[in-house]
């Protein structure tokens, strides 16, 4: 071989090898990217599922607060009636007294 031949030779291989080494980094590049949005998948998922129990745990708090609401109401209107039954009570004790009195 000539230096002419060896020059062009050892060019030839220094090229494929730097074509080799940046073939080598893209696929890396590629793989850490492919891994990175696989994972970002993952997370959107996982806060896709976090969401829609946020939402159904929401849901049945709003629910649990309007039964509270409604048995609110139910024991307030049931507490008048027990004051009511109370008072009708005492006014006819009252005026069965008033009646033996009387008598």
């Amino acid at each position: 071989m000539t230096p002419e031949t060896d020059r062009a030779a050892l060019g030839a291989y220094n090229d494929a090898a730097l074509e080799d080494h940046i073939l080598r980094s893209s696929l890396s590049a590629c793989l850490a990217l492919g891994e990175q949005a696989r994972r970002l998948q993952e997370w959107r998922l996982h806060r896709a599922e976090q969401d829609a129990r946020m939402r159904e745990c929401l849901l049945k708090n709003q629910e649990a607060v309007k039964l509270g609401a409604q048995l609110e109401e139910e024991l307030r209107q049931m507490s008048l009636k027990l004051e009511a039954a109370e008072k009708g009570k005492a006014d006819a004790e009252a005026a069965a007294r008033r009646a033996a009195k009387e008598a």
